[in-house]
């Protein structure tokens, strides 16, 4: 009895020291999930839910957030009973189901941001950008970045790795020596990526928000589908993305992006790293198209991203 009595009086007092919420969100530890929640707290701020709590322990990626009111560890117990009370609503938005024997996700009959804002009842119209909001004095840390274009080579250090969303690592070193006399290039991810010559090297050297403002004041981002694509919409960098055919762009992506996909017969497959077809769909992508696709982002570099509006 004594459990239960002591979490009603931990939640009561974080009721009476930062209000009563309306929602309680947590999806789990991926950083490029975690960062879209902050599109469901902004659309839920639009529609007057003012405040919102976050469970996750990616604090980093939520700091300076106007649309959210706390952030608690993710572990943190709460009474759900008293909260059910009180009319919260606790939420765990998920997008896909993963199947362990056949190494693949459900596939998402429409994008996944609509299938999360479905289990918080968000209809209508949902803007799809990120929300990650920098210090000037954060912002201004990355301001030896100011236009270079930033590459990320891997995701195999992601928490769920998937080997079915890397392009072939001598493509991109193909773009850097292409574009390196007229830009500074920046690798960042991981310690244990690929690594690429003549480019400044980042990998495992930057934390959510120092890579973040690198990113915003870079030109470009050239990557993959992942946490980065996610970063770089919510600082508003331009962006290449090589989709291959794992997932359609138009289920995981933004449209002011230039989104290289593979429509082959197998696509789009949500395998995470099984392919029985030696992953044609990212092979099909030369550093040709990835150039043309770089030059038309770089040429309106000046102009502002425009926001997805999904209709729900």
């Amino acid at each position: 009895m004594a459990g239960p009595i002591k979490t009603i009086a931990a939640t009561l007092g974080k009721i009476l020291k930062h209000g009563l919420p309306s929602h309680i969100i947590a999806f789990g530890e991926s950083l490029g999930d975690n960062l879209l929640l902050t599109v469901l707290t902004a659309n839920l701020n639009e529609r007057g839910f003012k405040n919102v709590w976050i469970k996750s322990d990616r604090v980093q990626l939520f700091e300076h957030n106007p649309h959210i009111k706390l952030v608690l560890p993710f572990n943190t117990l709460l009474s759900g009973t008293l909260l059910k009370l009180f009319g919260t609503k606790m939420v765990y938005p998920k997008y896909t189901v993963y199947n362990k024997e056949t190494d693949s996700d459900q596939i998402p009959e429409k994008h996944i941001i609509l299938k999360m804002a479905d289990d918080l009842q968000l209809q209508g119209d949902i803007k799809a950008s990120p929300v990650l909001n920098l210090t000037p004095a954060e912002r201004s840390t990355g301001e030896w970045a100011k236009n270079a274009i930033v590459i990320t080579t891997s995701a195999t250090a992601a928490l769920f790795p998937m080997r079915n969303k890397e392009w072939i690592v001598e493509r991109y070193q193909q773009i850097v020596d292409r574009f390196k006399d007229d830009y500074q290039f920046i690798q960042l991810g991981s310690s244990t990526d690929a690594p690429l010559t003549n480019v400044t090297d980042m990998r495992g050297k930057t934390d959510v928000r120092q890579s973040a403002a690198i990113l915003s004041n870079a030109a470009l981002l050239l990557s993959h589908v992942g946490f980065m694509m996610h970063l770089a919409r919510a600082v508003d960098c331009r962006s290449v993305i090589i989709y291959g055919g794992r997932e359609k762009p138009e289920q995981s992506g933004y449209a002011c992006f230039e989104n290289i996909y593979s429509a082959v017969e197998c696509s789009p497959c949500w395998l995470h790293n099984t392919c029985h077809y030696d992953k044609k769909c990212m092979d099909l992508i030369s550093a040709d198209m990835a150039a043309d696709a770089i030059t038309k982002q770089l040429s309106l570099k000046n102009e502002p991203l425009t926001t997805d509006i999904l209709v729900n």
